[in-house]
């Protein structure tokens, strides 16, 4: 009987520990109730956690706009929080915006997974580590604010959102990566103090103007390249399909013959520069060719007076061609220009498509 009075013990012991998953909860400023998981109790360090266990998770609590907090008291004991834990706010389809606390250094994995509502995000200044999926089926996020202390960011964690249009990239911000993941982003802007970029147009370039680095995915229409701009890096502008019409500058020296290779709506093409330049390789010979989406009625514009000369240098011959191998911008490896792309005449720009304009300045006017 004793023995059987110690195994029931034990086994609700258990399920109490599974149905209380969380260590303390505290009261938000606005009366939203927050748990928390002690993970270090000598630091007096915490995490925010979920209410109840994996297995028979709480309905979430979160409705509207929040912000956690960045010390919590317990038990006469002041934490810092300094995590959010994995499926923190899981389903938390009425939350709205979240402010996270300075001091913050981590969010779990699939923090934030199916917070469909969720549409203002602003992070703490100090860098942070991000799990996988952590805004997994966030479809609402529109507003993101960066931290003013972050150098890297992978925008790759909100690409479930069709709603961020706009981002402002920090001044401290060095690698951003996996722009195209964003299908909806229509404008980028830099920090004024960030030494590594800056925006024109909304789109972003190294600091001294010289290279286009990204065009959002989400721009359409038409859009100028100012003149100074020397390069186009390779895929700043192939996700781009809603483009209409792109002038380039006479400054341009680098370009790759697949920029405009995913571009369905794409109708012209101005390039002021009075020779063409080399945007492939075909069997080692640098090359002039622009590869189109399909069967388009695509106009090539260029300099009267370079006319004759661009027709004898685009290349309309199917074949295997490569990228300029002396063009392999930063960031990609060498290799890559050697990896060979099959052309057809169908997805090359013709020579009868281009057409010579006396003067640019009807189309200088936005």
């Amino acid at each position: 009987m004793k023995r059987t009075n110690i195994i029931t013990f034990i086994l609700l012991l258990g399920s109490t520990s599974l149905l209380y998953a969380h260590d303390f909860t505290v009261t938000g400023k606005s009366g939203e109730k927050f748990f928390f998981n002690i993970v270090d109790a000598k630091k007096q360090h915490v995490e925010v956690t979920y209410q109840g266990n994996i297995s028979a998770p709480q309905p979430s609590l979160y409705t509207g706009e929040i912000s956690v907090p960045a010390r919590v008291k317990h038990n006469n004991t002041i934490y810092r929080v300094v995590g959010i834990g994995k499926k923190a706010f899981s389903n938390a389809a009425s939350l709205k915006g979240i402010v996270l606390p300075s001091g913050l250094s981590s969010i779990g994995d699939f923090a934030f997974e199916g917070c469909s509502g969720l549409e203002k995000i602003v992070f703490p200044g100090n860098s942070v580590r991000f799990g996988e999926g952590v805004f997994f089926r966030c479809t609402a996020i529109g507003q993101v604010t960066l931290g003013s202390d972050w150098t890297q960011v992978n925008l790759k964690m909100f690409r479930w959102s069709d709603r961020l249009t706009s981002i402002v990239i920090p001044a401290k911000l060095i690698s951003l990566q996996n722009l195209k993941s964003l299908k909806q982003l229509q404008s980028i802007e830099v920090d004024a103090n960030n030494p590594n970029f800056t925006s024109i147009d909304g789109m972003l370039y190294n600091k001294d103007k010289t290279i286009l680095l990204g065009c959002p995915r989400g721009r359409s229409g038409k859009i100028r390249i100012p003149d100074g701009t020397t390069a186009i890096r390779w895929k700043a502008l192939i996700d781009c399909p809603n483009i209409t019409q792109i002038d380039l500058p006479a400054s341009l020296q680098i370009l790759s013959y697949r920029e405009f290779s995913q571009m369905e709506h794409l109708e012209q093409i101005i390039m002021r520069r009075t020779e063409p330049i080399s945007t492939a390789e075909l069997n080692g010979q640098k090359v002039f060719l622009i590869k189109i989406a399909g069967k388009l009625k695509i106009k090539l514009l260029i300099p009267q007076t370079a006319l004759s000369s661009y027709k004898e240098a685009l290349c309309s011959t199917e074949g295997e061609y490569a990228e300029v191998s002396a063009n392999t911008p930063e960031g990609f490896p060498p290799e890559y220009a050697l990896i060979p792309s099959i052309v057809e005449p169908t997805n090359m720009l013709g020579k009868s498509m281009l057409s010579g304009v006396k003067d640019f300045s009807k189309y200088d006017k936005p």
